[in-house]
């Protein structure tokens, strides 16, 4: 006797493409179980540097459209 594959007997032949609908979680779960997943692997060292590196380039741009509009060049579109 051979034994049937489990996604055979489940219904679900590899040949055969199959559409699942499933219910998914709400953004503030599925962010939770994403953040979850990840955090482990995250230098938090790299990350406070770099989210430090995107605030100065923030501030950088804000000047520049600042003195951009302050010239009477208007803030670009």
């Amino acid at each position: 006797m051979t034994a049937t594959p489990p996604t055979h007997r489940n219904g679900f032949v590899p040949r055969r493409p199959v559409q699942w609908e499933v219910e998914a979680p709400e953004p503030a779960e599925l962010q939770r179980l994403v953040l979850d997943a990840v955090d482990p692997y995250i230098d938090r060292d790299v990350l406070a540097r770099q989210i430090a590196r995107e605030e100065e380039q923030r501030r950088a741009l804000a000047a520049f459209l600042n003195g951009w509009d302050a010239a009477g060049g208007g803030v670009p579109a």
